[in-house]
């Protein structure tokens, strides 16, 4: 699985003299994703775009799942730019606007984003995942009654989002002790 994160432009691309222009790094994106699924098939890749030239490459071995690795898009909804580029792959990471960090979404947010990512998809057979995430409580009873109404509502996979800062940052007892007590069950 490959996880596409949003672009964040300032710190990750100006600060090392590169473009901050969304639409040119959306482009790059796009046109990157695209090559890396041709690599993946091991078969002989030329390519002239816009922001890449490839002369006869081949990545060997292949890919041994077919067509590819599942490939999730993430991007902040609800713009809808880069869930229109998650529903031509294989999954969606939404992060809610209105949703501070370490906030599961709302159940109906979640099928707001359901409904437009349907829309988009060309393919509706195959399996698409949405990944949304927060921080659960630990009692499995509220942790159950947080999720399950964003599972019926279309996400796939919880995305466990521990927020540590300051000290506890280099910290590994604090995570360790989360992941103790297993993911949130919905049985």
């Amino acid at each position: 699985m490959l996880r596409a994160p949003p672009i964040w432009i300032d710190d990750e691309f100006g600060s090392f003299g590169d473009t901050t222009d969304p639409l040119v790094l959306a482009g790059r994106l796009d046109e990157g994703l695209d090559l890396l699924a041709r690599y993946w098939s091991g078969e002989t890749v030329n390519h002239q775009g816009e922001h890449y030239r490839v002369d006869d490459v081949t990545l060997l071995p292949a890919t041994v799942q077919r067509p590819r690795p599942p490939v999730w898009i993430a991007g902040y909804w609800p713009r809808r730019a880069p869930m229109r580029r998650a529903a031509r792959w294989d999954g969606a990471v939404p992060l809610f606007l209105n949703a501070n960090h370490g906030e599961a979404p709302g159940a109906e947010d979640v099928r707001e984003l359901m409904t437009y990512l349907n829309d988009q998809r060309d393919d509706r057979t195959t399996p698409y995942d949405v990944i949304v995430g927060g921080i659960s409580p630990a009692d499995p009873a509220n942790s159950r009654a947080l999720i399950e109404p964003l599972a019926e509502a279309g996400a796939t996979w919880w995305d466990e989002r521990q927020l540590l800062g300051g000290t506890e940052f280099y910290r590994l007892d604090p995570i360790l002790h989360r992941i103790e007590q297993g993911p949130p069950s919905l049985v």
